[in-house]
């Protein structure tokens, strides 16, 4: 039986659902009621995340975890980030071990790691930097989950996730590609890593089957690294438009996009077998799925 937590969230109801149709046993926690799947035998509500809520129920029978519930941004006060990534995660991890549980895969971030690079990927052996309460919370709740060596702990650490549904930053980059004007956002040289929402989900399912001796913090991304404008490139392809870029106003991007954060993901591959996807065919199909979702609107 494998919990996850966040399962109403963008990775989580994906997952879920991946988990099920590979035949998988799967409990879903939700803060709240999300509607009908709620109300299966296989989903639970477990209130706000914090350092008082009771997983107990959520845990009985439960063999292996995966930890998305929480904060997606730095959008939130800190206290709030550090109550529910921070103080919310340990207690997590604290009641699974004494509840037995055999394996733990919390779903971190990069920003733990770093927010931007400098010539050289992030790898899991660089000193994490990272540079807001977000990244800084991820980071102390890493080490909270650590400390439990019982639970055969993996964090996964994410670059910015793409898909069609996806929100945020990449859902504001959505919307300023899907356009047939010419956009002044050619030129630009930075690189970044991106993962697809597919191939996280895909480095879920490993590290949760993973063998016993794999364990501790890996890096998980899509080949290759890509400038903004190659993204935006990408993304028009895929949506039927002409790229049309040329240079100019690189603050029409969010600014993180517009830097470079490139990821060393080898650790992972070398430990698991993870391939992943191409990133600028995933790309290209989270293009096209938008565009496919406007058109039936």
């Amino acid at each position: 039986m494998i919990l996850v937590t966040g399962a109403s969230g963008f990775v989580g109801a994906d997952l879920v659902e991946a988990f099920a149709a590979g035949g998988a046993r799967v409990r879903a926690a939700f803060r709240k009621a999300p509607g009908p799947l709620a109300r299966s035998n296989q989903s639970i509500i477990v209130g706000e995340l914090g350092p008082d809520t009771d997983w107990a129920p959520a845990l009985d029978g439960v063999t292996g975890i995966v930890h998305l519930a929480g904060p997606a941004h730095a959008k939130h006060a800190d206290v709030a980030l550090r109550r529910a990534i921070v103080d919310g995660t340990a207690s997590l991890a604290a009641q699974a071990a004494r509840a037995g549980v055999e394996r733990f895969v919390f779903v971190s971030s990069i920003k733990a790691a770093a927010a931007r690079t400098e010539g050289a990927p992030v790898s899991e052996r660089t000193a994490p930097a990272p540079e807001d309460a977000y990244g800084r919370a991820k980071l102390e709740a890493e080490q909270a989950i650590l400390a439990h060596a019982s639970l055969r702990p993996v964090v996964l650490r994410p670059p910015l996730v793409v898909a069609a549904h996806a929100k945020g930053n990449f859902a504001r980059l959505l919307r300023l590609a899907d356009t047939s004007l010419p956009l002044p956002l050619g030129g630009l040289s930075n690189k970044r890593n991106l993962v697809s929402l597919a191939s996280l989900i895909e480095a879920i399912g490993l590290a949760v089957r993973a063998s016993a001796d794999v364990s501790g913090v890996f890096h998980v991304a899509d080949e290759p690294a890509l400038s903004a404008s190659e993204i935006v490139a990408a993304l028009r392809i895929g949506m039927g438009r002409p790229t049309r870029l040329f240079p100019g106003a690189r603050a029409l991007l969010p600014r993180a996009l517009s830097e470079s954060l490139e990821v060393d993901a080898q650790a992972f591959r070398a430990a698991t077998g993870w391939v992943g996807a191409d990133a600028r065919a995933a790309l290209v199909a989270s293009g096209a799925a938008w565009r496919r979702a406007r058109q039936l609107r």
